[in-house]
């Protein structure tokens, strides 16, 4: 093809075609199969750890393993938020596991089941809003009232980076395990 733009060696493009229409790099069903990968990923860190081991805290600084959970929680409800559902769990139930928040002795967390069954409950309310998001609801903007650092650019945008910070605390909660002493659950 004389003129033709060869792009990454990936994609050949001919200046005098119309350029190929833009599809979902992404689509809800998509998404929904990498929640479904995360919440089973998750379940097999938690599996077995007791209220206890939970409260392990990383030496010499860091968070424990239900800190993480819960903040997992918390921002599922932001991705829930996302989505048109609503979170899990209230506003003073999350407020302990905020961003930049750090219990110290005396908070006052949930304890161990109530967070797993939360998580569960995100769970059964996300995989369906996900799978059932239109490439054009996607394609929306962040509302205002959400939009801040990561949360920028289209719906779309902010469910992938979302999905990351689930797996980037996942993969804590895999170490959290060991420090507290289990074996590691994911071989």
């Amino acid at each position: 093809m004389a003129g033709a733009v060869r792009l990454s060696g990936l994609y050949t493009i001919d200046p005098k075609q119309s350029p190929p229409k833009a599809s979902a790099i992404m689509t809800g069903s998509d998404l929904a199969k990498m929640f479904e990968f995360s919440y089973g990923a998750v379940n097999r860190n938690v599996e077995g750890v007791t209220e206890e081991e939970s409260l392990v805290k990383p030496q010499p600084a860091g968070n424990c393993l239900n800190w993480v959970l819960g903040h997992i929680v918390v921002y599922r409800g932001m991705i829930l938020t996302l989505v048109g559902e609503v979170p899990v769990c209230s506003e003073a139930q999350a407020a302990p596991y905020r961003r930049g928040s750090s219990p110290s002795e005396g908070d006052t967390l949930l304890d161990m089941a109530t967070l797993r069954g939360y998580f569960a409950d995100s769970q059964q309310r996300l995989i369906p809003a996900l799978a059932a998001l239109s490439d054009e609801a996607l394609a929306l903007p962040v509302p205002d009232q959400h939009k801040r650092p990561p949360l920028t650019g289209s719906i779309g945008d902010a469910l992938i980076r979302l999905h990351y910070h689930e797996g980037y605390h996942n993969g804590q909660i895999g170490l959290l395990r060991r420090i507290a002493g289990k074996d590691g659950a994911i071989k």
